[in-house]
């Protein structure tokens, strides 16, 4: 009787070969001994250590450092073949993981081109040494580390000089959105309307968000670039906007210095006897004294009363019935606030002119259209009006005769009226 004979099974778990192997295996071949200028093998391993964030080899790290510690000096010298042959078991112990994932790291290491695998016919990782010399071995040939030695320092001077430049480009993209910042915070202290500042300081820093972990130069500069066009946008518009607020304030000139009345007021009329026909509403209080020269002040005859008439918003802001000048200069500091004068600005004025000649600054402003004002808005107006007092050319007795001139009613045609100069200098024969 014929004994039962099995098929002969075919070799199974045999590694699937690719190209990268074949890539492997002719390092192999390429390199005899250390590199020049490497002493040690774990220089090769420091080389990968720094070349691997910009190889993409990052979480290969752990188990080349592993297949180095079976590694000697000597195992690299001509003529000899660094061949390590720990198991799964050994690495997996080594590393913390499964040895599942092992050999996973084990295929992307040799896809890699760090390892050549060198397997025997039954498959498995063993070797003898005798003298510190490896006899014979099966396991992975550390080679490809010793000819890609020149790759990984190109890898580590191009990455270094990428990582330089992008950290240039960030801080250059900081200082692009730190100026916009200054430039708003800026044009808001001189009352200046930032709504275009702020709509490209929120672009800035939504760029700018961006930017973090964005490693590629090109495409860093590009976007870096359109920061530099919203800087320098950002600071010709504030440019722009100061000097319109330096030239701001001198709509005032053209407001008409005659009041048409139906009765001629008296020539020798002053402000002491206005202040004294405002009895009703109870004494002026004495104004703060001003810095300007004695000379250069104007005197304004209106009363506290007559003023939050001309000014119906200054009205708003006050807190009783019958207002006097401090309840006035109060309500004038808030409503420059409402009008997004700056605390300093408006303080400055109150310093230069006085609190009840900064008051009524601030209410002839308030009764302007918004459409009056250019890019410098209220604040700069105000500015204009300071530079001019201090040029001796601010004249808000004229501001006040033409408020009061449009809130009088229209003559009828033909009435016999005359023209008052608030100079005080007469009166001139009125046209019918």
């Amino acid at each position: 009787m014929e004994p039962l004979v099995s098929p002969r099974r075919d070799v199974r778990g045999l590694r699937k070969l690719t190209t990268n192997h074949l890539l492997a295996a002719r390092l192999v071949e390429q390199a005899t001994g250390l590199p020049p200028g490497v002493k040690h093998p774990n220089q090769l391993l420091a080389s990968l250590r720094r070349a691997a964030p910009y190889l993409g080899h990052h979480g290969l790290l752990p188990l080349m450092e592993a297949l180095f510690r079976w590694t000697q000096p000597q195992d690299w010298e001509p003529g000899e073949d660094p061949i390590v042959w720990p198991g799964n078991e050994e690495l997996a112990n080594a590393l913390g993981c499964s040895e599942r994932h092992v050999s996973r790291l084990i295929a992307a290491a040799i896809e890699a081109r760090l390892l050549a695998p060198k397997d025997g016919s039954d498959r498995r990782r063993r070797g003898v040494r005798q003298n510190g010399r490896i006899l014979w071995a099966w396991g992975f040939n550390l080679r490809p580390m010793a000819a890609r030695h020149a790759e990984f320092q190109e890898a580590i001077e191009a990455g270094e000089l990428a990582r330089r430049q992008c950290r240039a480009l960030r801080r250059e993209a900081s200082a692009s959105c730190q100026s916009l910042e200054q430039f708003a915070a800026l044009a808001q202290e001189q009352g200046l309307n930032a709504g275009t500042l702020e709509t490209w300081r929120g672009d800035a820093l939504r760029l700018r968000a961006g930017l973090k972990r964005m490693e590629d130069p090109v495409a860093l500069e590009s976007a870096v670039g359109q920061l530099r066009t919203l800087a320098a946008s950002g600071l010709t518009w504030l440019e722009q906007a100061l000097k319109s607020a330096d030239m701001s304030g001198s709509a005032d000139a053209d407001v008409r210095p005659i009041l048409t009345t139906i009765q001629p007021p008296d020539p020798g009329r002053t402000t002491v006897a206005a202040m004294r026909e405002a009895g009703a509403g109870g004494a002026l209080p004495s104004p703060q004294p001003s810095t300007m020269p004695a000379e250069q002040q104007q005197p304004c005859t209106v009363s506290a009363e007559e003023l939050v008439r001309l000014a119906p918003r200054l009205g708003q802001c006050l807190t009783t019935d019958r207002p006097d000048w401090g309840d006035v200069a109060d309500a004038a500091a808030v409503l420059a606030q409402d009008m997004a004068i700056p605390r300093v600005l408006y303080g400055e004025a109150c310093r230069l002119l006085g609190r009840r000649m900064a008051a009524i600054a601030v209410a002839v402003i308030s009764t302007k259209a918004s459409g009056h004002f250019r890019q410098a808005g209220p604040g700069g107006y105000l500015r204009g009006m300071l530079r001019r007092a201090r040029e001796g050319a601010l004249h808000l007795d004229r501001s006040i005769f033409g408020l009061r001139e449009a809130r009088a009613p229209r003559l009828s045609t033909g009435v016999q009226h005359r023209l008052w100069r608030p100079n005080g200098l007469g009166a001139e024969q009125a046209i019918a």
